[in-house]
């Protein structure tokens, strides 16, 4: 009997090759291309999908990638409001002094001034 192309049986009923010249689950790649075997509960799954089965499950993932990419849109745009917000309420604080004697000593950014401080 040739071991190498013989299959054993598990206790749970799956057929199992043994490895080849000690080629196990670690096998590099371009080893020896190995059989994907499903379990029945598995077989019957593909067995019950039909077209419109799978247009329906195609329709699903399609619009959770939709609401995934969109709900990553709208992070980043919150992200970036946030930041320039905070980077804006930093300048107007550092250079506040300035802005102040720049309204002081010119006419339209008085106006300005005014107009934002209700002075």
């Amino acid at each position: 009997m040739n071991t190498a192309r013989t299959t054993t049986r598990r206790a749970s009923g799956w057929a199992v090759e043994p490895p080849e010249d000690g080629a196990g689950p670690g096998v590099a790649l371009g080893g020896r291309p190995r059989t994907i075997r499903f379990p029945p509960f598995w077989h019957a799954w593909f067995a019950r999908q039909t077209e419109p089965r799978l247009a329906a499950l195609d329709e699903l993932v399609d619009a959770h990638v939709e609401r995934r990419a969109l709900r990553r849109y709208l992070r980043r745009l919150k992200h970036a409001t946030v930041f320039a917000f905070v980077a804006a309420a930093a300048a107007a604080h550092w250079f506040s002094d300035q802005v102040a004697w720049l309204a002081a000593h010119v006419p339209a950014l008085r106006a300005l001034w005014k107009l934002l401080t209700g002075a």
